[in-house]
C-alpha cells in the first residue's frame, strides 16, 4: 500500500479556512480543484469534517456565576480606579449631551429671533384677492424687478436727479 502524502501547513490552512466557510472565492475555487483531483486532500476533508461533527457531541462550559464580580474585581485590583474613572467618562459624556442640548436650543432660539415676524400668509379667498391686488403693481413688473440687482437699485431708478422730473 503505497503512503499517503502529507499536506503542507498552507494546504492544511486554506483547507480549514475553505471547510469554516472564511476562504476568499480565489482559495476556495483552489481548494474545490484539489478537492475533485487530489485523494489525499478530499481524504483530509472528511476526517476534518468528521472531526468538527464530533465536537457538537462534547458538553459546552457554563461560565459561573459570579464570573462577571471576579473579572471586575482582578480589573480593578490592576487598575485602581478603574471604577471611579468610569464614573467620570458617564459625567464627561452627560456634559457633553448637555452641552449639545444648550447649543441646539440657542441656536433655534437665535434663528426665532433673528427672523422677522411678517404678516401672516392669508388663508381666507377674500383676503388672498385682497393682497394680490394690494401686490398688483408688482407683480405685473416682476419681469422688470428680476433684471435688477437689488431692491436699492430699482429705487435709485425711481430718483429724478436721475432721470429728471417725469412730464
Amino acid at each position: 500500500m503505497a503512503e499517503r502524502r502529507k499536506l503542507s501547513e498552507e494546504e492544511m490552512a486554506d483547507l480549514v479556512a475553505y471547510l469554516d466557510g472564511e476562504a476568499d472565492p480565489e482559495t476556495a475555487r483552489a481548494v474545490e480543484a484539489k478537492l475533485s483531483l487530489d485523494p489525499t486532500v478530499r481524504a483530509e476533508a472528511e476526517a476534518l469534517r468528521r472531526t468538527y461533527d464530533l465536537l457538537d457531541y462534547l458538553p459546552r462550559p457554563q461560565p459561573s456565576t459570579d464570573f462577571t464580580n471576579k473579572t471586575l474585581d482582578r480589573i480593578s485590583a490592576l487598575r485602581p480606579g478603574a471604577r471611579a474613572n468610569a464614573g467620570r467618562r458617564g459625567l464627561f459624556g452627560l456634559a457633553w449631551a448637555a452641552a449639545v442640548l444648550v447649543a441646539a436650543l440657542a441656536g433655534f432660539g437665535g434663528a426665532r429671533l433673528a427672523t422677522p415676524v411678517g404678516k401672516p400668509i392669508p388663508t381666507e379667498p377674500a383676503e388672498l384677492d385682497q393682497q394680490l391686488v394690494h401686490d398688483l403693481r408688482i407683480i405685473e413688473n416682476k419681469r422688470l424687478y428680476d433684471v435688477a440687482d437689488d431692491l436699492d437699485f430699482v429705487r435709485a431708478l425711481a430718483e429724478p436727479d436721475l432721470f429728471g422730473e417725469d412730464s
